[in-house]
């Protein structure tokens, strides 16, 4: 009914769903093919300028960490870089008009920054003690969603002025993120992803809301996990599906018509660690990144979130972002840890169907003696086969 109701409102775009099929999913490869170096330190985020890389824009990447941010511009061959300056950067998206990014820093500041420059022009105060931890720009028009401490916030960029707030308290049976250090119980925002007039934002409480986009009013409260908070957030541009990770490794997946039966697919925690990240790619495939450090591609037609291909890197990934590229998807990733071995490259990926030969077993001459340019440890091309 849930479901309905928003459909009456004008919250759900109309789309397909996938469901469940019989028929293999077709094969796929993910190759690395290039890496960008500039960061020091672990990278929180980043995000491209263009979904399309069929569209006349030259591709543009940020990125922002611990130490700093990057803006690398693709221009036919040429590639150049900018370095945007601060510390604590967790939060990067690109301003409406293609010239600027926008920041958000651990100090609660949301920086508008030149992305030829690296200047910051406006700064906005999301707050004084949390950070900012979700920027998702709502509108061509200059609309702003900002996810920080316990608050979702509306932001006109034209004025920079907030224009609403929605704050957040933890569900009684929630999880208590922080322990003596949050005495309080609040339930902290992680992430955000919108869509249309749909909002949601993944919750340190293990919760994900479901908000209207322009009035912020709450419309759902969905429990990803009664153990470990929620971390990553993610809607489909062409269907209406949405997904939600957690600290503990799950990831469940909803059918935003059909709130009221649960998930509709979810994967069990391998035990290896948080997944920091979710994205939905063309083919309805998403595609996830977490602390045990692989590269994941998940079907969505089935309960189990099938996993279609993967591919092993060299740390913990805490950021992934997609652009078609004709019949394949262009990605990158990126992450680090704090220990001794991280690495603060951002990777890019190809992921598209397998070369007829390679699914019938034959190698391709360039893989006589392995593939060029991949690195120690990584697993460039995997199979669907789980392994």
């Amino acid at each position: 009914r849930l479901g309905e109701r928003m459909a009456r409102r004008g919250h759900l775009v109309p789309s397909s769903v996938p469901t469940s099929s019989s028929e293999p999913a077709p094969a796929l490869t993910l190759r690395k093919e290039d890496k960008l170096a500039g960061h020091n330190g672990r990278v929180f985020d980043l995000q491209a300028s263009v979904k399309d890389l069929s569209s006349s824009q030259p591709l543009r990447i940020a990125a922002v960490g611990e130490k700093g941010g990057s803006v690398w511009t693709f221009d036919g061959g040429a590639r150049r870089h900018v370095r945007l300056p601060g510390t604590e950067l967790m939060r990067v998206c690109w301003h409406p008009d293609g010239e600027h990014v926008l920041t958000g820093s651990a100090e609660g500041a949301i920086c508008v920054r030149d992305a030829s420059s690296g200047q910051t022009s406006a700064t906005l105060q999301a707050a004084r003690e949390d950070e900012v931890y979700g920027l998702e720009v709502l509108s061509e028009e200059g609309l702003l969603a900002a996810g920080a401490g316990e608050t979702v916030q509306l932001w006109d960029l034209n004025r920079a002025t907030r224009t609403s707030l929605a704050a957040f308290t933890a569900t009684e049976s929630g999880v208590h993120f922080g322990g003596l250090r949050n005495p309080d119980r609040k339930a902290f925002v992680f992430s955000i992803a919108a869509r249309g007039r749909i909002l949601s934002a993944a919750l340190s409480d293990g919760s994900l809301r479901l908000l209207d986009s322009e009035t912020l009013q709450e419309l759902a409260t969905l429990c990803v996990s009664n153990e470990a908070p929620a971390l990553a957030t993610a809607i489909s541009p062409t269907s209406p599906l949405l997904a939600c990770s957690d600290r503990a490794g799950g990831v469940l997946l909803w059918d935003l018509r059909q709130l009221g039966r649960g998930p509709l697919g979810e994967t069990e925690s391998s035990g290896g660690g948080a997944v920091h990240s979710v994205r939905f790619v063309p083919g309805e495939l998403l595609v996830t990144g977490g602390d045990d450090r692989r590269l994941c591609v998940h079907e969505t037609r089935t309960a189990q979130l099938a996993l279609q291909c993967c591919a092993s890197v060299l740390s913990p990934l805490l950021c992934v972002d997609a652009a078609a590229d004709g019949a394949s998807t262009r990605l990158a990733t990126a992450g680090g840890s704090i220990g001794l071995v991280s690495d603060s490259n951002i990777g890019l990926w190809r992921l598209g169907a397998e070369p007829e030969e390679a699914a019938r077993g034959e190698k391709r001459p360039e893989e006589e003696g392995g593939v060029p340019g991949a690195e120690e440890g990584v697993c460039m091309v995997c199979r669907p086969c789980g392994q």
